[in-house]
């Protein structure tokens, strides 16, 4: 991955360069357009600042970062009575600690991957095949979805308000061993390395895999070493950054989406005056949305660059990949059903029928 002030450079040069940052033409137009009706609604509120916490996950030149990094710039334009802190890459801690420190009021805002540790129900966020497309996902995860009420109304429960749904595109697998019967749901004879989570699990052995659990900083030596011969966990974009030099084959099952979230206490959110709610939602859900339009370009553009590094994209076709997603919708959400209900589950599907 470039490093931020050569993407930096590059943007300047040409939109099509700008992708490799993910940014599609008419972003900084967007966000130029949004900061100055920002400064149109602010004023100065004439008293000392208040303290605002932002901890974010990602690498410093990834998007996710640069995103916030833009947010954190837009809040001081306005000049609304924040003194923004950022704190980027894991500075104060995991995902999990992040968002403890959020629900006890430690850090303001956080932008991390939600987990289910608190909440089984929060596992909403991995449903497999949820969505088959970019269409869907755009539909599906931007307010007013079925599953975005739900998702607000589970972490409403622990007094998190979620400002919005940051998706960096699907989740396919990278092996080191060409799969056998890659396009189906037959044994591939391969053991992958999933997440903790048991749905990560199920999905993968509906799909033909068997599966062992790896922590992710040592995925990497895993796959060189062949204790494990792949791994699901990452869009095209992770298996290039991430494991290129490690697996020579990647296929798309897009069973997953990888989407993380912006969210606040609720009581950090309630001492915030109306004029800077407003503009911290504002600023919030345009980030979001903007991850959510140009998720397929991103993908696209890493599945490319995979190639191009000498790894084989293995893709499905339409039918294909719809087999397997009807297939292991059958084998895993009878499963969710028991957790979640029967209600919401339809509830769900009536997003994308």
């Amino acid at each position: 991955m470039h490093n931020g002030q050569d993407m930096r450079e590059m943007e300047e040069q040409t939109q099509m360069q700008s992708f490799a940052r993910g940014r599609p033409p008419g972003f900084w137009t967007s966000l130029a357009g949004l900061v100055v009706s920002i400064v149109g609604l602010a004023s100065c509120t004439g008293e000392r600042p208040a303290t605002l916490r932002i901890a974010g996950q990602h690498a410093t030149d990834h998007l996710a970062t640069i995103q916030l990094e833009e947010i954190v710039a837009a809040l001081e334009t306005a000049e609304i009575g924040l003194d923004v802190r950022f704190y980027p890459s894991g500075q104060l801690g995991t995902g999990e600690q992040v968002f403890g420190d959020v629900v006890n009021g430690t850090i303001d805002i956080g932008h991390t991957y939600i987990y289910s540790h608190t909440d089984p129900l929060l596992e909403i966020n991995s449903i497999p095949y949820l969505v088959e497309d970019y269409d869907d996902l755009i539909q599906v995860f931007s307010p007013g979805s079925n599953f975005y009420d739900a998702y607000s109304r589970i972490l409403a429960k622990q007094g998190i308000k979620l400002l919005g749904i940051y998706c960096e595109g699907f989740i396919g697998i990278g092996t080191a061993t060409l799969p056998e019967n890659a396009s189906s749901i037959e044994d591939k004879a391969l053991t992958i390395r999933v997440w903790s989570a048991a749905v990560a699990r199920q999905t993968a052995n509906a799909i033909g895999f068997n599966t062992t659990t790896v922590n992710w900083g040592d995925v990497f030596p895993a796959l060189q070493q062949g204790i494990v011969d792949g791994v699901m966990g990452g869009t095209p974009e992770v298996n290039y950054t991430t494991f290129r030099e490690a697996i020579n084959f990647y296929i798309p099952y897009n069973a997953f989406v990888e989407n993380t979230a912006y969210y606040t206490s609720q009581n950090t959110w309630d001492g915030l005056t109306n004029e800077q709610q407003q503009i911290i939602a504002e600023l919030f859900s345009e980030a979001a949305r903007n991850s959510i339009s140009r998720a397929r370009a991103v993908d696209e553009e890493y599945l490319a660059l995979l190639a191009e590094s000498g790894v084989q994209v293995l893709s499905l076709t339409a039918d294909e990949r719809t087999a397997i997603a009807e297939h292991v919708r059958r084998v895993t959400w009878p499963i969710l059903e028991q957790r979640f209900g029967p209600a919401l589950i339809e509830r769900l599907k009536a997003d994308v029928e």
